[in-house]
Parts: structure tokens; sequence; C-alpha cells
């Protein structure tokens, strides 16, 4: 038998993959900071259009019931008093983190304020829906070299939507987060609260200082 015929029927039996069925490579972004150098990039003032609150069950509230003013203690007199572990354990409620809110609240907003926003025709088009915290990851990738992070991206009428996806890594590190971290978590939360004062009392302040 001539091998050389073998070979040629061997080939003859190959089947193509089809086109939508080969690897692709995977997206990039190049992390390098020297190719991000150059001039600030020009930022408009942001502008606030609105507002919304949750509240202790995570509901949400297109109202600004939960706004906060920052309201520091007096600076005469002796220092504040905080007790930042003050209802750790007992008081506290942590949010379940298994439920990944993602856009719904944004969404939510856009949705009841969707006629007064649009002025017109396609007023989203071309805008960015997303959180702060995620633009913030994307900004900062080519000087971040520890943590990485995923983003699903989908685009509707023109309109982009990013999500922040966890990560195995990150779900990894957040279920064997150690009881002294989530204790130092609530610390920071607590101190948030001692410095900020709801709406109601701000406005009761502002009054008497006058």
């Amino acid at each position: 038998m001539d091998p050389r015929g073998t070979k040629r029927g061997a080939e003859k039996t190959e089947v193509a993959e089809p086109r939508n069925k080969l690897p692709r490579p995977a997206p990039s972004l190049p992390t390098d900071p020297a190719l991000y150098s150059g001039p600030f990039p020009f930022y408009r003032r942001p502008s606030e259009l609105g507002c919304f609150s949750l509240d202790a069950q995570r509901q949400y509230h297109g109202d600004a019931r939960a706004l906060r003013y920052y309201s520091p203690p007096p600076t005469n007199g002796p220092g504040p008093n905080f007790d930042l572990r003050d209802g750790y354990p007992d008081r506290y409620q942590p949010r379940d983190e298994e439920v990944q809110e993602r856009l719904d609240h944004l969404l939510c907003w856009l949705l009841e304020h969707r006629g007064r926003l649009e002025g017109g025709p396609g007023w989203l088009a071309e805008a960015i829906v997303t959180w702060r915290g995620h633009l913030t990851k994307l900004l900062t990738t080519p000087y971040e070299r520890q943590e990485g992070w995923q983003l699903a991206a989908s685009r509707f009428q023109g309109t982009l939507y990013l999500s922040e996806v966890e990560t195995p890594n990150a779900r990894a590190q957040r279920l064997a987060r150690p009881p002294l971290l989530r204790e130092l978590m609530y610390m920071g939360y607590k101190f948030e609260q001692y410095m900020c004062a709801a709406a109601w009392e701000a406005t009761l302040c502002s009054s008497q200082g006058r």
C-alpha cells in the first residue's frame, strides 16, 4: 500500500470547522502605563440628574429619603466619643452579597424619569449607564496589578450599559473574608453614620445656626 495514497485519502475526509466555531482571541486591554501618558483628558463637570434611596432592606425608593449631609462635630471642646463598634454584631444586618443587584436600581430610576430625561428622541443614545465605581476600575486598570475585573456590556438602542460581573477570584476572597475585616468594614460605615446627618436634622441645625 502506498503511504502517500493513505495520507491523501485521510486528507480528503477532513471536515473544516465552521467559521463561527473557530477559536477567537480573547479581547484584551493593554495595561502598560506608558501607553496612556500624555495631556490630561477633558472631563465635563458632572451635573446631578436626580437621586433615589435604598432602605435597610435594599428596597428602591425614587426619592431622597436616605439623603445625608456632612455634619462634622464641633472643633472646639472635647473630641467626639465615637464608638465605632456600637451595634456590632447584635444590631448589624449585613447585606446578602449573593444577591447581585447589578444596574437594577439605576434602571428603575431611568424608567421612572424617562419622559423628563429624554428631552427628545434618543436622548440616551450614545450614553453610558453604569456605576461610578465601575468606571474607576476601568480607568485604573493600567495601574492595578493585583485584582482583575469583568464587565458585562450591553448596547440597547444606542445606549451602552456596563455592569460588573464578580470574578471567581473575587468571590473566593469575599467568602473567605475574615471576621476582623468584616468588623472593620462595619466600623467604616459606623463612622460615616456619625459624620452625617439626615436631611431634616441638617435643616434644623442650619436654621438654628442663623
